[in-house]
């Protein structure tokens, strides 16, 4: 059933009546999106229900002013009141547009504010500054309750009046009418264009889940097979390094005594706390009738990283020396490196760092030099 001036007005006075429904009309006409908007909104919003409400009671009295008029009056009343009927509809699906898209409800209201007496210019200037915008509001409430007025003297002045207004009023729906159409239609295009995008989007989440899950599936069978492959190693590590270290003492012995020295104690192991590890501890007597330390790393084959680790981690690290110090290990020691097999370029590493290479079978392969360990540095000029 259509909505006729008699149901807004009987609306206007119910509203009135019950000041307390107006909340709850509100709260069912209005989106999430409008009910946050700032506490300043919500009183402008109220500010514009009250102006509304002035508006539909002059529309009322103007009414009662058609209805002392002859017959042709009535039926001008009669049709006035189908294109308010029209003009409520209008509006509702206007608000219904409103909830759903707030930018098609603005170009909506600045068009209907134009049309009637600029009001969309204030409206539109909300955002910035609404102090302005609710007096320019005021000024333009004004400004329409005058037209309202003259519009009524008009009325009751002349009958020629009466149809130039009636034809402008048609005028003016049938443009509101045609605007109402094209922003629907631009709705709706909206509307489906933005459904196909959700639905495309949603299936690349899908897509990226399952990926997600194929890499996370794929993650979980690389990190079991790294723990499988550092068991490995681990227990590999406990074969091999004993059998090293064994060796490594066998050729240590046979070197210093090819040398004419004598190892004062025995050859073992010590750990700095954390910072690593020397594999071959020892003092010796050289040649020259000297003593010095013997620090050792074993390596299963030794590399170039293998010399340059050992001088930066033991030889030059700072609380490394000072660890081995607290041990008693004093100046001056002989740094050397030990392997089973050897990298080629694990020789010019040697010699540049001056630090000696034991090689299994092979024996010494590049002689160590005496290093100060409380200075981390070789004693005397560099070859």
């Amino acid at each position: 059933m259509a909505l006729t001036a008699e149901d807004l007005r009987d609306l206007v006075v119910l509203l009135e009546t019950h000041p307390e429904w107006r909340k709850v009309l509100w709260a069912l006409l209005a989106s999430e999106e409008v009910l946050r908007m700032p506490a300043e909104l919500a009183e402008l919003r109220a500010e514009t229900e009250r102006r509304f409400t002035e508006l539909a009671e002059a529309v009322r009295r103007l009414s009662e002013l058609f209805v002392a008029h002859r017959q042709e009056f009535l039926a001008q009343q009669a049709h006035t009141d189908a294109r308010l009927a029209e003009l409520t509809e209008t509006v509702r699906r206007l608000s219904e547009l409103f909830n759903t898209h707030r930018q098609e409800f603005l170009a909506y209201r600045e068009e209907t504010d134009r049309r009637f007496a600029e009001l969309a210019e204030a409206q539109r200037r909300t955002e910035e500054s609404l102090a302005a915008h609710r007096a320019e509001t005021d000024r333009r409430f004004a400004e329409l309750s005058a037209e309202v007025r003259a519009l009524a003297e008009a009325q009751r002045r002349t009958e020629e009046s009466l149809a130039a207004h009636r034809a402008e009023t048609d005028r003016r729906f049938a443009e509101l009418a045609e605007a109402q159409r094209r922003h629907y239609e631009e709705f709706a295009a909206h509307r489906a264009e933005t459904d196909r995008r959700f639905a495309e989007l949603s299936a690349e989440v899908r897509a990226l889940a399952e990926a997600q899950r194929r890499t996370e599936e794929i993650l979980q069978q690389v990190l079991l097979r790294q723990e499988q492959f550092q068991r490995t190693l681990d227990h590999f590590g406990q074969i091999i390094g004993p059998i090293t270290e064994e060796h490594m003492v066998q050729a240590l012995q046979e070197w210093i005594a090819q040398q004419g020295g004598t190892l004062l104690t025995p050859v073992v192991s010590i750990t700095l706390d954390g910072l690593g590890e020397v594999d071959g501890l020892a003092r010796a007597r050289l040649p020259d009738g000297r003593e010095a330390w013997l620090l050792v790393s074993a390596k299963a084959k030794v590399w170039a990283r293998s010399i340059t680790e050992f001088v930066e981690r033991i030889l030059r690290h700072p609380e490394a020396r000072e660890r081995l110090q607290a041990q008693g290990v004093g100046d001056p020691v002989l740094p050397v490196v030990f392997g089973r097999a050897l990298d080629h370029r694990a020789l010019e590493a040697a010699q540049r760092a001056r630090v000696g290479l034991l090689i299994g079978r092979q024996g010494m392969l590049v002689p160590p030099a005496l290093w100060s360990l409380s200075e981390g540095k070789p004693l005397g000029p560099s070859s």
